[in-house]
């Protein structure tokens, strides 16, 4: 989302991902070890059909709720998400003090959680479900968390549908800077790109940042 309306840099963004994905693998495998004895006598050692695996994965949590109700429940949740993630980046729209961004995008997740958890378990990011999904395979739950196609429409193809469908109705509502696509022209487009790939290398302590001429002139001259 922040790639497609605020210019992301694209090469970043499979390592995002790759790492966001490993945390959450590494979390699960975490939270397996710490409550490895419960989850043995409640399911037994085979942990391949404990019926336990649900503890750490999102998916439809009865039989009322279909794969409509599934998908809408994350494409909702995630748009949401990311209408909340922008406004707090979003330096015209009177953001919060320093610090409190994350204390904020905290509640918002906690309340979204327990808003939308009753359908599906609310992912909202498809690295929050996929890395479990990953490690509950390296524990031995076999292939308890790919046996219906949840996994893929759920968490990936919903939340991402939801969170660029969120991104768009924030930038067309609400903000007027030159970063989206939305609300400039391709000049104007490209010279906001090249602006926010200064910001961005700025915020990723990047050690060079490659000059590029805006009209004429080299990158950081006015």
């Amino acid at each position: 989302m922040l790639w497609i309306y605020r210019g992301f840099p694209l090469r970043k963004v499979p390592p995002y991902v790759f790492v966001q994905v490993l945390g959450a693998f590494i979390a699960a495998l975490i939270a397996f070890g710490v409550y490895k004895t419960q989850i043995i006598k409640f399911g037994g050692a085979d942990l391949a059909v404990s019926g336990t695996a649900n503890a750490f994965l999102t998916g439809p949590r009865n039989s009322d709720v279909g794969v409509g109700t599934a998908f809408f429940t994350e494409f909702v949740a995630t748009s949401i998400l990311a209408v909340a993630v922008l406004a707090l980046g979003d330096d015209t729209n009177a953001p919060p003090g320093a610090g409190m961004s994350a204390f904020i995008m905290g509640l918002i997740i906690t309340v979204e959680s327990n808003a939308f958890s009753n359908n599906t378990g609310c992912a909202m990011n498809p690295s929050r479900d996929f890395g479990p999904r990953l490690a509950l395979l390296a524990l031995g739950y076999g292939n308890a968390g790919f046996t219906s196609g949840y996994w893929a429409y759920g968490p990936w193809a919903a939340a991402i549908s939801g969170a660029v469908v969120g991104g768009a109705l924030y930038d067309i509502a609400i903000f007027v800077g030159g970063e989206s696509p939305i609300n400039y022209p391709r000049s104007r487009i490209k010279r906001a790109h090249v602006k926010w790939r200064r910001k961005w290398a700025g915020r990723l302590k990047l050690d060079k940042v490659r000059k590029r001429k805006v009209g004429g002139r080299p990158q950081g001259k006015t």
